[in-house]
């Protein structure tokens, strides 16, 4: 699964991205810490995760949630923020987040929901494909 990670703050984006890439399966295909930089690299390559903030550097993620989902709605997305409010948690949601998590308390939750979510696209795939992936 191509992980894209946008964040703003340099240090945290580099945890992210190490923390991907020890997920089996996943590879970081970007990063970005704009609104415009990230909206323009998922929707033109094969993301299948998006590693969202809600605060970057030109303005809000839910630009980039919004954006993403109507164009692209079978990536799979974690915002993950530290306004880990309930409105924020809702309006996530509402923007079509597949997972809100709040860094603080749930950054390292990141490498389990990408394995779950690699593992169920492989349990989708056909007998042919299961069997390419495991070579």
């Amino acid at each position: 699964m191509n992980v894209f990670v946008a964040e703003d703050a340099p240090q945290v984006r580099s945890r992210l991205v190490a923390m991907v890439q020890r997920v089996p399966g996943a590879i970081v295909s970007g990063e970005a810490e704009t609104v415009r930089e990230t909206i323009q690299a998922v929707l033109h390559s094969h993301v299948g995760a998006l590693l969202l903030d809600l605060q970057l550097k030109d303005g809000s993620g839910f630009e980039v949630l919004s954006a993403v989902k109507r164009e692209c709605p079978s990536v799979r997305v974690i915002v993950l923020t530290n306004f880990a409010t309930a409105q924020h948690r809702q309006a996530s949601r509402a923007a079509g987040a597949d997972a809100f998590l709040d860094k603080s308390q749930d950054f390292g939750l990141v490498p389990q929901l990408l394995r779950e979510w690699i593992d169920s696209a492989a349990s989708d795939a056909s007998p042919e494909i299961r069997a390419e992936q495991k070579h």
